[in-house]
């Protein structure tokens, strides 16, 4: 009777059990829409995120696309769309207004996580949120640890990993069966030395000309080109014409020197004559006096109208000529105030141009500036005086040095880069303006620190060793702790003292030792301490 009882129990429960199994599955098959569709559920949102195929953006549980298996089930229910080849209920092309409960969950929670007042996700608002900081911002503490971020069993190390604490490597010493096995083993040893850390700063740069060697082509009158003479790029000595000119005003100019020279010739002679009568008493001082005076009056003017002339762009052999002929014209000659290379024509021909309007441009070719852009971080390193190189882009072996006269105390806004000013030191001839390629600045730190061959470092497995030399065929794995150095070299934090003798060449040879206990029959043996 009680085993009658103990069944009855049992399969009540058991009912009871498949009861409860049907009504969580229908609950999780969710409802259906207006169209009949049946919308998959989850437990916090009513729809199963993790039914989503991504690459055809369907549910993964109905993707003909994956699962072609499917097709046939959608054709039988008449829900097949021949001309896509995919289920009329996803047929975007044909309903355009598709929409599966998972992408309208996934607009829910994207609305539901923004910042409508700065345009980015309110968890990555730092306005909005001060305090907050990501997993990769907390694993950063210096350049000299270990950037590590865990996601599942990946790990990412940026910069240098750290050593583990307790390891094989601790207190074991590898011995050489004898000097000839070290010899055979090609081991080649290296002092640790101390030196002052040099890093180097790499930044984009252009060649421009030195603008204080740089000249303005203009005349101080109104005057249009009638005919250029020369061309961007020609070279040019002093006083060449350049281009041949046409004003009205030149005219003007010449005549009023050609008076000014037959005034101050009249007044030359008449001064004569007063200087014969004062010394004949035959005039008084004052009368005399006022003759000198109106004669370097007209001395005066005929100076300006010479100086007119030659601010006008008519040179001393110009004027001499017209003073020789007589002949006044409104031609005028454009010279070169400079020699130099003609970097602009500016002046088009026929454009009538106002007085003090630039003509072209001369530019000294043996003097330029090299410009660099630098990053934020980079320009605080570099100070007025330092020495750079610059490398064309176009030519690797086109290098010259420069020493920077000017560093930019403001940052473009678009870029956040500052501008370094170098001038070339030596000859410039082999670069032309405005060639692209990068400067190399060599920056020091005074505080002198301890360097080791990169080959000499070995990754054990946990830790970063070196092989320091004990005797001929004594060689103790040594930890050591690494930073940035110098070009071939690491930087040693700690491990290792300026002095110690490590083996370059062969430290792999030794690592394998390490990690396989035996390089060959007879080579040498690994002692573990203890």
């Amino acid at each position: 009777m009680k085993m009658k009882n103990l069944a009855i129990i049992g399969f009540v429960v058991l009912v009871i059990a498949v009861v409860v199994l049907i009504v969580n599955s229908r609950s999780n098959d969710g409802s259906k829409n207006k169209d009949g569709e049946v919308l998959a559920t989850n437990q916090d949102s009513g729809v199963d995120m993790a039914d989503w195929c991504a690459g055809h953006a369907v549910p993964e549980s109905e993707c003909t696309k994956c699962h072609p298996e499917l097709i046939g089930d959608f054709k039988a229910k008449n829900d097949w769309c021949g001309e896509h080849g995919l289920p009329e209920s996803h047929c975007r092309l044909c309903n355009p207004g598709i929409k599966f409960p998972q992408e309208m969950t996934q607009t829910k929670q994207v609305e539901a996580d923004w910042c409508a007042e700065h345009g980015i996700p309110e968890s990555n608002c730092r306005l909005c949120n001060p305090d907050l900081k990501f997993p990769q911002e907390s694993a950063v503490t210096d350049q000299s640890e270990t950037f590590r971020v865990s996601s599942d069993d990946i790990e990412v190390e940026l910069f240098f990993r750290k050593n583990s604490p307790v390891c094989a490597t601790n207190g074991a010493l590898i011995q050489f069966a004898s000097a000839e096995t070290v010899n055979r083993a090609g081991l080649t040893i290296q002092k640790v030395f101390s030196s002052n850390l040099e890093q180097n700063i790499e930044a984009p740069a252009e060649t421009k000309f030195d603008e204080t060697h740089q000249t303005v082509v203009t005349i101080s009158v109104s005057a249009l080109v009638t005919k250029w003479l020369v061309s961007p790029g020609d070279a040019v000595e002093k006083d060449v014409v350049l281009a041949i000119l046409n004003s009205p005003e030149i005219s003007e100019l010449q005549a009023s020197l050609l008076a000014a020279i037959a005034d101050f010739e009249v007044q030359k002679k008449e001064l004569k004559r007063f200087e014969e009568l004062k010394s004949q008493n035959l005039i008084s001082e004052s009368e005399y006096d006022r003759a000198v005076s109106h004669s370097k009056k007209i001395q005066a003017e005929l100076t300006s109208a010479r100086g007119l002339l030659l601010a006008a762009g008519m040179n001393e052999e110009d004027i001499s000529q017209l003073i020789e002929t007589g002949l006044v014209s409104n031609e005028l000659f454009l010279h070169a105030p400079e020699s130099g290379i003609i970097v602009e024509r500016k002046a088009q021909l026929g454009e009538m141009l106002e007085a003090g309007i630039a003509y072209a441009m001369l530019a000294d070719p043996n003097a330029m500036w090299i410009e660099a852009s630098l990053s934020e971080e980079q320009i605080r390193q570099v100070s007025k005086g330092q020495s750079l190189t610059f490398t064309s882009d176009g030519k690797g072996l086109n290098r010259v040095g420069g020493k920077i006269i000017w560093v930019s105390k403001n940052l473009d806004p678009h870029t956040r880069t500052g501008i370094v000013r170098a001038v070339v030191i030596g000859k410039s001839q082999k670069f032309q303006a405005g060639e692209f390629g990068h400067v190399t600045i060599s920056t020091y730190e005074n505080t002198a620190v301890t360097l080791v061959p990169k080959d000499a470092v070995q990754w054990e497995g946990c830790c970063n060793v070196v092989f320091v030399k004990e005797s001929d065929q004594r060689y103790r794995p040594t930890k050591v702790q690494l930073a940035e150095g110098n070009g071939p070299y690491y930087q040693i934090v700690s491990g290792l003292n300026p002095g110690d003798e490590v083996v370059v060449d062969g430290a792999f040879l030794l690592k394998t030792e390490l990690k396989k206990s035996s390089i060959g029959a007879g080579c040498c043996e690994v002692e573990r301490a203890g």
